[in-house]
């Protein structure tokens, strides 16, 4: 069977567009949503000083984190992060919900927090040092030798 050049040029240039359209649409970005997506239409049932820790969990569900501090308080937390191409995910919204409680368990007050009230913490890696004597690994590999424990006392002996 021959082939006519005009099909053959046509099937290449058709493979050659769906290459790029494919190549075009692995670059496109990523969105990610992560956490507790909370319905907003919800938010006017919960008011302050009357509605419950229980109520807001039938309300709202489990909370993204809970906090024992100061009465308590819930936090509902949820992020969008966009990934392109080979990139890391950047984080390009945030929405938390804070729910505080007072000594009744009830509603104190309602927090709403976005990504731009949020604060960069850099972590700092120090360690303590402890006092004592720092056993070489010849030292710790050899330095029971000699110390087996006693059937009478149940405790170490030397010999």
């Amino acid at each position: 069977m021959v082939y006519s050049s005009g099909k053959y040029k046509s099937g290449i240039r058709g493979a050659a567009a769906g290459l790029a359209l494919s190549g075009l649409l692995a670059c496109a970005p990523v969105m990610d949503i992560r956490g507790y997506v909370f319905d907003e239409s919800v938010l006017p049932q919960l008011e302050i000083g009357k509605t419950s820790e229980t109520d807001i969990i039938s309300i709202m569900g489990s909370p993204s984190t809970i906090s024992t501090l100061n009465g308590g308080a819930y936090y509902y937390i949820n992020s969008k992060f966009v990934t392109e191409a080979y990139r890391a995910p950047k984080e390009v919204e945030r929405r938390v919900l804070a729910i505080f409680f007072d000594d009744e368990k009830k509603i104190r007050d309602l927090g709403y927090y976005t990504l731009e009230d949020g604060k960069i913490l850099t972590i700092i890696e120090r360690t303590t040092e402890t006092q004592g004597r720092q056993l070489s690994v010849l030292e710790q590999i050899f330095g029971n030798l000699g110390r087996f424990e006693s059937s009478e006392g149940g405790g170490i002996s030397d010999f």
